[in-house]
This record gives C-alpha cells, structure tokens and sequence, in this order.
C-alpha cells in the first residue's frame, strides 16, 4: 500500500486543480484484515477517505473504528427496499445494511445510501429516496454495468427511456428531500439538465480524465466498470500508467465513435465507457443509454447557440 500511495503522491502534479481522494471498494472492503492500517497510512498523507460498503458487517464497534479512523463518508449500497434488496443480495442483507447505516451515524460518520439501477430495481427507486431522507445524508445511484459477475445479466440494463424517468425521480427529489444531498455524478446528468453548449474542458465521464482504479493485487484499470487493465501499480508508477495510450485516448474525446463521437457536447459529457464497453464491446462506442436524440435541425441550432455564447460571454458578477 505504501508503494501505491507513493505512485498517487506522484500522479498528483498532473492534475493540481482536481481534489484527490481515496475510495476503498471492493468486493468489501471491511473484509480486508489490514484495512485500519491502511486507513492510517492514507490518513498520514492527508487525503480524504471514503468507504463503499455494502454495510452488513458495520457494528457499533466498527463504526466507532471508522470515525477514529477519519473516514469522510461511509456510502452503504441498498438496490431497493427490503424484498428487493435482499433477492439481489442475500437473505437479511436489507436488516444488516440498514443497522450498519443507523451505527455509523450514531458515531457521526457521514452516509450515503448508493443504489446501482437496473431493471430489476428501477420500481423501488422512490422508496430508497425516501429511506434514505430518513436514515441518511445524501443518496446517489449509478446505473448497472454488466461486467465481472454481472456479465449475465446484460438484459436488466434499464433502456434510455426509463434512464430519462429515473433521472427526472432524482431530479424530483430535490424538492421532496430538501435536506437530502444528491450528488449527480453520472456524466448524463450534463444531458438531462439541457447542457448543450461545447466545451475545451473535460467534465462528464471519469475515466482516463479524473479518476484511477488499482485492485487489491495491484492491477491498475482506468475506471473500476471499465476493467480494461494498464499495468500494476508494484511495478509501474501510476504517474507512468497515467500515460498509458489508453488512458490518454480516453482523455480524447474526439476519438469517441457513434453518437457519442457526433455529440456536441461530448467534452462535457462523454458518454459512460463502462457501460459503452460491456454492452457494445467498444469502450469508444456510444453510450447506449443516452436519452439525447438531437434531429440535424437541432444539432445545427445548438451549433450556432454555442457560437453566440463563445462570442458573447456573460459578463462576470452577472452584471
């Protein structure tokens, strides 16, 4: 671990204006039989940590561990309320992953309650909101890519249109759940809340742009969905695997193919190349869950917006 945080320590330069973080994932992290020491290495470089659990093994005790420990944010998976949830992962997992929630903010650890969305989940979107209103902090989803374990189940990958329906639910919350925080890191986002102007900077999907993966073996991938491997994190310099031609293609939105590739505002969004990958086989195909269907009278009154704003650009203060 010492050797990984090293090689981050040194990839840092190369993107000064992002914030850095730690996430321990998994499989499960609170498995991991060093996991307090490593918590304590990340701590001593002064970054910010967070933890991806599936919330079954956090006991009082553990959560008590977690906040000495300085973890920011503990984010607990909950694919649905009580039935659902437990035909997805397991009898009682729903019972284990609520009281793991409910001891972790009694010991003033902040929560997010994670849902990742498919069709087999999509109906009980609203109540993992409002659970989540009560039992946590923020809520914030991700959409199923059919990968590693999930390779089978391409088939519950939710079509573009109910995509649309779950991102206007989110939407919709703000107003139900004002104290709720709903982060809204999906790179679609950008397309749902109308963003149609281009841009030179990279926002929208992560990898290759702001974010890396290493494995508990080492094995570095660009994004943990896009498990396209680039090297190992022992023996390379995750500032050398940075540059890997891979990564630096991803950072090329220019390259993207499809739709993806056409958009307007592919440097603002980019589609999700996890998803691109498992459902296409092309990890620069189009996203196949994008809601946007612009027709050319469209895309050329787009063009010609975005060329009135870049010669009239709002004046700072808003005037």
């Amino acid at each position: 671990m010492r050797q990984v945080l090293a090689g981050f320590r040194s990839l840092r330069p190369r993107a000064p204006f992002l914030p850095a973080r730690v996430q321990l994932a998994g499989g499960e992290p609170l498995l991991a039989p060093r996991l307090f020491e490593i918590l304590s290495l990340i701590r001593g470089e002064g970054l910010p940590v967070r933890i991806l659990t599936n919330g079954t093994l956090v006991g009082a005790a553990e959560a008590r561990a977690l906040a000495a420990a300085g973890v920011a944010i503990v984010q607990v998976s909950l694919d649905g309320l009580e039935e659902t949830h437990d035909r997805l992962r397991g009898p009682g997992a729903f019972g284990r992953a609520l009281a793991g929630l409910r001891h972790l903010r009694a010991a003033g650890v902040s929560t997010t309650v994670a849902m990742c969305l498919s069709s087999a989940n999509l109906a009980d979107l609203d109540g993992v909101m409002a659970l989540a209103a009560r039992e946590a902090d923020r809520f914030g989803f991700s959409r199923f890519v059919p990968c590693g374990r999930g390779g089978d189940r391409a088939a519950t990958v939710l079509p573009a249109a109910r995509l649309a329906e779950a991102f206007g639910a989110v939407q919709a919350a703000a107003g139900r759940f004002p104290g709720l925080g709903l982060p809204r890191r999906d790179p679609l986002w950008n397309v749902f809340v109308g963003q149609r102007c281009p841009s030179p900077y990279a926002a929208g999907c992560s990898a290759g742009q702001s974010g890396i993966c290493v494995e508990a073996d080492g094995t570095v991938y660009p994004c943990r969905r896009l498990p396209l491997p680039l090297g190992n994190a022992y023996e390379t310099s995750l500032a050398d695997l940075w540059d890997h031609p891979l990564m630096v293609r991803l950072r090329d939105r220019d390259r993207l193919r499809g739709r993806c590739g056409r958009c307007l505002i592919r440097w603002r969004c980019g589609g999700c190349r996890g998803v691109a990958l498992a459902v296409t086989g092309d990890p620069f195909g189009a996203d196949p869950q994008c809601f946007d269907r612009p027709t050319l009278l469209e895309n050329v009154a787009r063009a010609a917006r975005s060329l009135v704003e870049a010669w009239n650009p709002p004046l700072a203060g808003g005037g």
